[in-house]
């Protein structure tokens, strides 16, 4: 096998197979759904609130929540001006 053959196969091959993923990658729609509006800082915050917690921690069944306790917030309380 000469060197031109071997860059081919070890080079050609793997470059054609990306090429190919990378071109059907642009086929597609880039989001699923509606794009958001965009949010200026100032603008009223019109969306929906949203709870995050830190963890998927289920409280209440272990040993500090159980037989009638209450719950504990998970990452406490946050209020306060900036």
């Amino acid at each position: 096998m000469s060197i031109l053959e071997t860059v081919l196969i070890f080079g050609g091959v793997p470059l054609v197979i990306y090429g190919a993923i990378a071109g059907l990658s642009y086929l597609g729609k880039p989001l699923p759904g509606e794009k958001p509006e965009h949010y200026e800082l100032g603008q009223p915050w019109t969306g929906e609130p949203v709870l995050w917690s830190a963890t998927d921690e289920v409280i209440g069944h272990g040993h500090h929540g159980g037989h009638g306790a209450a719950a504990e917030l998970i990452g406490g309380r946050a209020s306060g001006k900036f």
